[in-house]
């Protein structure tokens, strides 16, 4: 029976009917408390009445609702009111995967993206033991904006008629559920015949597991190539004895155009027997992925929005040994599974180098290359590169599972001895860092350094595998120490002070270079030294917007030369990878490659016929591994695929056979709550993978506009309050960070690498009108409006260091503001003052919250900030102007603070119980917060086979 438009059900208002199916009927629905709007799934009243039914739908429901990814339509709440059973569910405004075949007639590649992404989700699901049961065509929504969601997980049971108690009947109920009547409504819960696995079609029911899943995948992927059903017949019975015995249908028959290759997924994902499919539909949201890149032409851009983070990935934890291998070609990867708040954005990133450095000017300046590089979030590609990767037997082996060990989380600083026996990597508990050894062929592990509050800045193993070298920062080492420690624990031995880097070893285990940073080297020195830490010497020194990396150099194995990567500024943001000749001499290129984002840690072959690195590219693809063969400099890609690798985690075998990093995967959102209303709890608006990381604001009338990778590069869009009527603003390629709006709402401001170097540019509020503010070799970005929209405020390399300078947002000549390292500033209220973060050399801590004039000049106010304060993330005035509001992590949790101007005790305003603020803005009003929060996740994975 229809339910009446505005009848309430629980706190849910009733909106419109918009269809029904096996599971009820289901209504557009208003969430009063959360101000969202809701699919209200009402459950037929046999259904409802049945207890056991209601048991065991609820114990589906349940597990389907705590899945939480972008590809996976959220389920909100399983309620009852006056009787009437419902479950709140994600309202998800596209079409269905059904409409983009048959009627858009959507080309390949479009559905290949699509149905990657649907794989992603489904490696989230089958991670947590929940098994879809009715994947088809129906049961996938593609948004507005690009994005495929999975409807109803784990809930094709609840449409099952009533069984007898005889296996043989229970058995029959599988088949039974797939000969019902079927209905074209979206989320309509029931086993298909189109889509069901032999098993299902025989109601082999104690067989079905995640590989029926991926047989029913292996169906949707054949009539997206082909607009045919793979094992249609006469009728339903014929249609299941054809998904029984009939053999696999050739795709080329009906679409000759199609890849080969896709033919050979396909026969894996519906092999009879589940033993021969694929064990893990992972696998095949890689090899789809490949798939896709071989498809481009070489001018055309690589398609590299994946928008596949894995949600809040805590499935598996604890695991004490090797627990999947995965075969695969030139894309690879194994999820990675575990909370990382502590490096989740760029933001974030740029903290632990401002703790990291400890040193003014280098702090801001090597901050600036890895919020320009993205850290984390940054992951753009070349236009028309072709990744040229390895041979198709290279492994992933996952080391760990969960992305946690002892309930610990996996946080970087990963390394592997040169024997292959031991892997180091650092953990981080409660706000305090430990280091880990594990035993690679037992599998366990073993504490060496206890937690303590600080951070682990890269890992070595000594050449003879006996001692873990680790630099360590805190806040009684701020310029950060090399300790020793011998591989099983012990007591750790300070080295050197004044470390930058992770060190790398001579050949012969006597001396180690390293990179150091100092107030009159901005770009830093690197340098070697014995291994008892005496006899220090500076081989080449960086100076200016020329700087050296602090991921980590590398010795060559005849001891010749050292490698490490480097950067510059001058003409356009470029890195490469220098060798510096051990005994004297000049620097020079190593490879004529050129990286227009971030390089990180670099590793020579034992043989010295070639290097690894990893490196940010432009694309979402996430910092991959690189080949660079030498002495030719040849570069190529090792991975290509939807996960990102450690910066500081890379370690190589003495025998080449296996490299060692971490899977890094991130997923942020946009949420939404009220200030100073205590009843009002936070609302998500927003679903995809790094929504609002790299920025976000509001304009006058409520909308918020935020930088996101919805399509093939991050671009600018705009959004109302609740989430709903996105819209592009910019679609120009390049790299964007930091919109600003203009407090008439006319301008949008914000950061952009489409003149090679980071500068500050203008558009409409309607995306029209593109115009530079700023241009220049030196870097320029974070820009902010002033209330009278006359000026912009941005952090500048022009003075060599990172300070704040103003100009016309008209564009001109700017002026300079500080004369010492800042981070983004923001106004108050009446425009006369701004606040930001601010270097006090000698402080400690030297980051302090900083009162500055307008006008320019020092500090009216100097106020301390949690050293787990988010910077970068900003300092919001509250409308009196009173106080600011600020993001701090405590404990491995993001929340934002209220800090009165006057120096007084700081106040929680929200109380989010996990995850990690990204970025957040205050509205106009003063009333409303946005903010971008969510998590990395990240585990320890060897690369075999790689060469």
């Amino acid at each position: 029976m229809s339910i009446d438009t505005g009848t309430h059900l629980g706190r849910y208002e009733i909106r419109a009917k918009i269809g029904e199916g096996g599971m009820g009927e289901v209504y557009l629905a208003e969430d009063a408390q959360l101000r969202r709007r809701v699919a209200l799934k009402i459950l037929p009243a046999e259904v409802a009445s049945n207890q056991d039914r209601m048991r065991r739908f609820n114990q589906e429901a349940t597990a389907a609702a705590a899945l939480n990814h972008p590809h996976i339509a959220h389920i909100y709440e399983i309620g009852e009111s006056q009787g009437t059973h419902f479950i709140a569910m994600e309202f998800i405004e596209g079409v269905t995967l059904r409409d983009k075949i048959h009627h858009d007639k959507a080309p390949l590649a479009k559905l290949l993206k699509y149905l990657t992404q649907v794989a992603e989700g489904l490696a989230k699901a089958h991670s947590a033991g929940i098994v879809h049961r009715d994947l088809k065509p129906e049961n996938i929504m593609v948004t507005r904006d690009g994005y495929a969601k999975i409807l109803d997980f784990g809930l094709a049971k609840l449409v099952q008629p009533p069984t007898q108690t005889a296996s043989g009947d229970q058995a029959l109920s599988e088949v039974a559920t797939a000969m019902m009547q079927q209905h074209s409504l979206p989320g309509t819960v029931m086993g298909t015949v189109g889509y069901m696995s032999p098993e299902q079609a025989q109601g082999r029911i104690s067989e079905i597991d995640h590989r029926s899943d991926i047989f029913s995948f292996g169906c949707i992927l054949f009539e997206a190539a082909t607009q045919r059903k793979a094992f249609e017949g006469k009728d339903t019975l014929d249609s299941l004895h054809n998904i029984v015995h009939a053999p696999t249908p050739q795709i080329r028959e009906v679409n000759p155009s199609a890849p080969d290759e896709l033919q050979r997924i396909v026969r894996r994902c519906l092999a009879k027997e589940p033993e021969k499919r694929y064990q893990s539909i992972k696998e095949v949201a890689i090899e789809l992925e490949e798939l896709r890149e071989e498809m481009r032409g070489p001018s055309e851009l690589h398609d590299s929005v994946h928008q596949t983070a894995s949600g809040a990935k805590a499935t598996t934890s604890g695991q004490t040994g090797i627990h999947e291998t995965m075969t695969m070609g030139q894309q690879s990867g194994a999820s990675s599974e575990i909370e990382r708040p502590q490096q989740t954005s760029s933001a974030q990133i740029i903290l632990n180098e401002l703790r990291r450095h400890k040193r003014g000017s280098v702090l801001a300046l090597i901050g600036l290359f890895l919020i320009i590089g993205g850290a984390v979030f940054v992951w753009q590609r070349f236009a028309g590169q072709k990744a040229a990767g390895p041979a198709r037997t290279m492994k992933i082996i996952r080391l760990t599972s969960g992305g946690r060990v002892n309930n610990a989380v996996i946080t970087g600083s990963t390394s592997i001895s040169p024997d292959g026996k031991f892997v180091v990597f650092a953990l981080t508990e409660a706000g305090r860092q430990s280091l880990c050894m594990r035993q690679v062929l037992t599998g366990s592990n073993v504490q060496i350094v206890a937690p303590a509050e600080g951070e682990f800045l890269g890992t070595t193993i000594s050449r003879d595998s006996e001692f873990v070298y680790y630099v360590w920062g805190d806040r009684d080492n701020p310029r950060a120490v090399l300790f020793q420690v011998p591989v099983f624990g012990g007591t750790p031995r300070k080295v050197l002070t004044g470390i930058n880097s992770p060190i790398t070893f001579s050949p012969d285990g006597r001396r180690f270079a390293f990179v150091r940073y100092s107030e009159d080297q901005i770009g830093g020195s690197l340098m070697v030294a014995n291994s008892d830490g005496s006899g220090e010497r500076t081989l080449v020194t960086r100076k200016g917007n020329d700087i050296f990396y602090s991921d980590g150099p590398s010795w060559s194995p005849d001891g010749k030369v050292i490698a490490c990567a480097a950067a510059t500024l001058k003409g356009g943001l470029s890195t490469t990878v220098v060798e510096v000749p051990v005994e004297g001499g000049a620097e020079k290129p190593l490879t004529s490659q050129k990286w227009l984002l971030g390089l990180h840690r670099v590793v020579w072959l034992g043989d010295g016929t070639g290097l690894i690195l990893t490196a940010d590219i432009q694309g979402t693809s996430g910092t991959q591994l690189w080949f660079i063969s030498y002495p030719e400099g040849k570069a190529r890609r090792i991975t290509n695929d939807l996960n990102g690798y450690g910066t500081f985690s890379l370690g190589l075998t003495a025998d080449n056979s296996t490299i060692v990093t971490l899977q890094e995967d991130p997923s942020m959102q946009i949420w939404t709550t009220a200030v100073n209303e205590p009843s009002s709890l936070p609302r998500q608006i927003s679903h995809g993978k790094i929504d609002g990381a790299r920025g976000l604001d509001w304009m006058p009338d409520g909308k918020i506009v935020y930088v996101t990778e919805a399509g093939d590069s991050p671009e600018i869009w705009i959004m109302n309050a609740d989430g709903t009527g996105s819209r592009q603003l910019t679609a120009d390629t390049y790299f964007k960070s930091d919109p600003a709006v203009s407090h008439d709402g006319n301008y949008v401001f914000f950061t952009s690498l489409q003149s090679g170097t980071p500068n500050i540019w203008r558009i409409n509020a309607d995306g029209s009108n593109l115009i530079q503010i700023t241009s220049g070799d030196s870097a320029d970005y974070a820009p902010t409006c002033s209330p009278d929209d006359q000026w912009i405020t941005f952090i500048s390399t022009r003075s060599g260091n990172s300070c704040l300078w103003r100009v016309s947002v008209d564009g001109g000549e700017p002026v300079q503001l500080t004369d010492k390292p800042a981070t983004r500033a923001f106004f108050s209220p009446d425009g006369k003052l701004i606040a930001c973060g601010y270097f006090v050399e000698g402080a400690k801590p030297p980051w302090k919250i900083a009162i500055v004039p307008f006008a320019g000049g020092q500090p009216v106010k100097l106020l301390d900030m949690p050293q787990s304060g988010n910077f970068w993330a900003g300092f919001w005035w509250t409308s009196d102007a009173r106080a600011f509001f600020y993001a701090d992590t405590q404990n491995g949790v993001a929340n934002l603070w209220s800090q009165p101007v006057d120096g007084g005790k700081p106040v929680q305003i929200t109380n989010f119980s996990s995850e990690f603020i990204s970025n957040f803005a205050l509205s106009r009003d003063g009333k409303r917060i946005a903010l971008s929060r969510g998590h990395s996740t990240s585990d320890v994975v060897l690369i075999k086979d790689f060469k």
